[in-house]
C-alpha cells in the first residue's frame, strides 16, 4: 500500500508518505502561503511517486478556507481513481491529547467572534467523539461544555477558556497544532473502517452574514 496524507488546515501544513519500505513525516511551520508549503512538502518528498498511489487521506477541517482549497485541490490533483479517506482536523489535534484522562476540546478561531470546536474523549487508545464540530461564540461553547469534566483545552482559541490541566506556553502552543505523524494513524483508522470516499467534502462550518446579523440583532434586542 502506498498512501499519502495532507493536511493544510492550520499554519503548520503536515503530510505523510508510507509504503512497505519507508515513512516519511514532513511538518512545515512558515509565513508562507498554503500552496507554496504545498511545493515545498513535494519537493521534500521527492522520491515519492505521486502517480502510483493507491490512499490519500486529506484534512477537510475545519480551519481556514484558503488553506483547506489548496489542500483539496492538491488531493483531487493526484490522479482520478485513488481511493480518498477524509480526516477531521479538530480530531487531528485533538489526538495530541490522548495522554488526557478527560475530556479534551479543540477550540479553533474562525469568523470574529465565533470558534470552531469539538469534543472527544480518549477511550483504549482511540479517541471517541463526543461532540461533533461545530461554530460558535465563547459564552456558548463554554455552557455547551459546562457538563463535562474535567476538561483539556487544545487550538489556537484557547486564551478563552479555563483549562482542567496547567501547561505553559510552549506545551500547549505544541499540543494545539496537528502532527504528521497523528495524520498517519487517523489516516490507518479511516482506512481500518473502510471509509473511502469518491468525493472529498470540506467541513466549513461558517455561518451565513444573514444568520451572524440576525443573530446580532436579537442580542441587541434583548
Amino acid at each position: 500500500m502506498k498512501l499519502f496524507a495532507l493536511d493544510t488546515s492550520t499554519p503548520r501544513v503536515v503530510a505523510c508518505y508510507v509504503d512497505d519500505e519507508k515513512k516519511i513525516f514532513v511538518e512545515l511551520e512558515t509565513k508562507a502561503k498554503h500552496g507554496i508549503q504545498v511545493s515545498q512538502v513535494v519537493e521534500k518528498m521527492a522520491e515519492v511517486d505521486f502517480a502510483n498511489l493507491n490512499i490519500v487521506g486529506i484534512g477537510i477541517g475545519p480551519g481556514g478556507l484558503t488553506g483547506l482549497r489548496v489542500g483539496i485541490s492538491f488531493a483531487y490533483g493526484l490522479g482520478i481513481g485513488n481511493k480518498f479517506v477524509q480526516i477531521s482536523s479538530l480530531k487531528l489535534i485533538a489526538l495530541n491529547g490522548l495522554f488526557y484522562n478527560g475530556y479534551i476540546a479543540v477550540v479553533r478561531k474562525a469568523r470574529e467572534g465565533y470558534l470552531y470546536s469539538a469534543l472527544y474523549k480518549p477511550e483504549n487508545g482511540k479517541l471517541n467523539e463526543i461532540v461533533t464540530p461545530f461554530i460558535e461564540t465563547v459564552d456558548v461553547i463554554n455552557e455547551r461544555y459546562r457538563e463535562f469534566s474535567p476538561k483539556l483545552f487544545l487550538g489556537d482559541g484557547t486564551e478563552f477558556f479555563e483549562c482542567d490541566v496547567k501547561l505553559n506556553k510552549f506545551e500547549l502552543s505544541e499540543l494545539s497544532l496537528p502532527t504528521a505523524r497523528n495524520l498517519y494513524l487517523l489516516t490507518l483508522e479511516e482506512i481500518e473502517n473502510e471509509l473511502f470516499v469518491t468525493d472529498i467534502e470540506p467541513l466549513y462550518l461558517q455561518k451565513s452574514i444573514a444568520e451572524l446579523n440576525f443573530e446580532k440583532r436579537k442580542k441587541e434586542g434583548s
